[in-house]
């Protein structure tokens, strides 16, 4: 998700260190928070962390790691981000909040479930241009929608107005109906993308389809239709802060 550079230029407030590293079974994770002069949310971020280290364990797992990537330190920094549509971005180890936003929303488990999808993008770590983004962004939403949340209504989409292309929730939708039917495909696909390969090829290896010959398979066999008028109340919600 792209970021205005403007974003980065204000002063920088003091470093909160989270007490030490939080762990999640075997898999410790340090978190710092720097919220650059924004206040009002020490207790969202308190609530936040705990939550944040289980996540890490079962990222490292959905995305096939035989060991969990222990010792990490991820950082959590607040801004106010443009443009302000953006939620959150993930860069390297960092999750770029957009405090304005989160502010708008903070009594919404979205604003949780965003982060989430942006610490898989921290877990992906793909070298700079690997691509393409449709299998990246799907990637983390698959994780997100179909492993950590699946009862998130977010994750309906619109399967007459969009496709496997967009990334996201029909990305998403697509590797999670793929990776039941050839398990191991996800972690498949992340390893290759991982080493700088594009996903796709490792992909269609594993099926024997290219991506559009996948997505009309999916279709076809979807058991559930998905709806995009539950899609678009539940976005509508988010707008007012519901």
């Amino acid at each position: 998700m792209p970021i205005d550079r403007r974003m980065l230029l204000g002063a920088v407030a003091g470093i909160l260190v989270w007490g030490g590293p939080a762990l999640a079974d075997d898999c410790p994770v340090a978190v710092e928070v720097d919220y650059h002069g924004w206040s009002g949310f020490e207790r969202w971020t308190a609530d936040l962390i705990p939550r944040l280290a289980g996540w890490w364990r079962d990222i490292n797992l959905a995305l096939g790691a035989t060991a969990c990537n222990a010792g990490k330190t991820i950082r959590l920094e607040f801004y106010e981000i443009h443009p302000p549509r953006i939620a959150a971005a993930a860069r390297g180890d960092s999750i770029l909040i957009n405090a304005p936003y989160v502010r708008a929303n903070l009594g919404n488990p979205d604003m949780f479930r965003m982060i989430a999808h942006e610490l898989v993008h921290v877990a992906q770590a793909y070298p700079k241009g690997t691509g393409p983004a449709w299998l990246s962004e799907g990637i983390a939403d698959y994780v997100r929608y179909y492993r950590l949340f699946p009862d998130d209504p977010g994750r309906a989409f619109d399967p007459g107005g969009e496709d496997w292309r967009e990334g996201y929730s029909p990305a998403a939708g697509l590797l999670a109906w793929a990776e039941a039917t050839w398990p191991g495909l996800v972690s498949a696909i992340n390893a290759a993308m991982r080493k700088g390969d594009d996903g796709e090829a490792a992909l269609t290896a594993a099926t024997g389809m290219a991506p559009a010959a996948l997505w009309k398979a999916y279709l076809a066999s979807h058991p559930n239709a998905a709806s995009a008028a539950k899609r678009r109340a539940y976005w509508d919600s988010l707008k007012r802060g519901n």
